[in-house]
């Protein structure tokens, strides 16, 4: 596994919510997670959540839905036809971000990685993601494709319906384009 050194890997807790929020806000955009979505979140990754910690701040975080909870949360841009698997046996890595001093480190990977190891022992048969096409340098896309992960269909305006302010389209709604993507596990 692929680990920087000098962070630490661990389990998202409820407790540190507030630092999820204000790290979200910050590099997800302002309100994209709205009050106790993270908490259901935490609540429905059965463990397969991870943050990035060094020196007692948040570097990185990957949220994840176990796999059988990806329906409960993603009411939309889903190709499940397209899928590996049935529904029940996907899991969903619903968000990555990584502070910019942190990226390009490894960071983002190890926190995939530890995430997939949890969602295998939970009966996980592949994951599902929606990668932001519009993402600096196409990074998000970049670095799916570089741990496996494969393209399955494009969602044109994919987070229009979320009132939040885009770190890329801001002050209008977010026109940004999801890539659908599926890795096997």
């Amino acid at each position: 596994m692929t680990h920087h050194p000098s962070i630490n890997l661990k389990v998202l807790e409820p407790a540190e919510i507030p630092k999820l929020q204000d790290f979200t806000d910050k590099w997800i955009g302002k309100n994209y997670y709205k009050e106790g979505e993270i908490e259901e979140i935490l609540q429905s990754s059965k463990g397969a959540s991870f943050g990035a910690w060094h020196n007692g701040e948040l570097q990185g975080m990957r949220l994840t839905l176990a796999p059988g909870e990806v329906t409960k949360f993603i009411k939309r841009g889903l190709s499940a036809e397209l899928w590996p698997c049935a529904v029940e046996k996907m899991a969903y890595f619903k968000s990555l971000f990584v502070a910019e001093g942190a990226q390009g480190k490894g960071v983002g990977v190890s926190l995939s990685e530890r995430s997939m190891e949890v969602l295998r022992s939970l009966g996980a048969r592949a994951i599902v993601c929606h990668s932001w096409l519009e993402s600096p340098g196409n990074s998000s896309q970049k670095y799916l494709k570089k741990i496996g992960f494969k393209e399955v269909h494009h969602h044109r305006k994919f987070w229009f319906p979320i009132d939040y302010d885009c770190t890329r389209c801001s002050p209008e709604k977010c026109i940004c384009t999801a890539v659908e993507m599926v890795r096997e596990l």
